[in-house]
């Protein structure tokens, strides 16, 4: 199983860097995984749009979300694809999107709601949304393939759920948008490098990718704050980079 990073800058974009999104693929399957702003455009590069089996969302907010236009006007207008690309995303997700757009999105995808526990198997992957804390209803993703564990924390405070979506992952991609200089880490709906770090252990995941950071943080700072207590490997995304999930 890889991982590209498509874009992991959290709240918004920043120069050259877009918002959340991953590119998730496995012998058989290709899963677009979040579609903040600007990722359509970087997954082109790496992929077509009629070689995605399914788009994952785990939350509204915009910059998880926004590019998920951008895919409906090619398939939609531009021919991409001639069958419906499955869409995979919080409740009532479609209603709102058909209001932006002006008519159902099934005119280009294959709607399905996520709820906690919600499996869907697309070739060799099984995706699994388990709830987490945020201020909108919210996702993390377990994908598992052929023994891999990829583990998503979307967006979230830290607690029990976010550590049942980590538990025992080869990798854990863990947002940590509080990576300013000097915030405090009491619980909320999002966490600090150190919050990340310590939901990785708790989880007992092998190694941990921090995303979603404030645009105007410094990354290395933050993988040293996770780092000081998490003793696996800590890397923080980079749009562009891939990540090889093993065993």
């Amino acid at each position: 199983m890889e991982l590209r990073v498509l874009g992991c800058c959290g709240g918004w974009s920043a120069a050259g860097r877009a918002c959340s999104g991953y590119l998730l693929t496995t012998g058989r399957a290709r899963i677009w995984v979040d579609a903040g702003s600007g990722t359509f455009a970087e997954l082109l590069r790496f992929t077509r749009l009629d070689e995605l089996d399914a788009i994952w969302i785990s939350h509204l907010h915009p910059d998880h979300v926004v590019d998920i236009t951008q895919a409906w006007q090619a398939i939609r207008y531009g021919g991409a694809r001639t069958a419906s690309l499955p869409v995979y995303a919080p409740p009532g997700w479609a209603a709102r999107l058909g209001a932006l757009l002006g008519e159902p999105p099934a005119t280009a995808f294959d709607t399905h709601e996520l709820h906690s526990g919600h499996a869907a198997v697309h070739g060799d992957v099984e995706l699994t949304a388990l709830a987490v804390p945020h201020d909108v209803p919210a996702f993390g993703l377990r994908a598992v393939a052929g023994g891999h564990v990829l583990a998503y924390s979307g967006d979230c405070g830290p607690g029990p759920e976010v550590e049942a979506v980590a538990a025992g992952a080869a990798l854990f991609l863990c947002e940590a948008y509080r990576a300013l200089p000097g915030e405090p880490d009491p619980p909320g709906t999002v966490k600090t490098p150190e919050q990340a770090g310590r939901t990785a252990t708790r989880a007992g995941a092998r190694s941990l990718v921090l995303t979603h950071l404030h645009p105007d943080a410094d990354p290395e700072a933050a993988r040293e704050r996770a780092a000081g207590v998490f003793r696996g490997p800590v890397a923080v995304a980079v749009s562009g980079a891939s990540y090889e999930v093993r065993p």
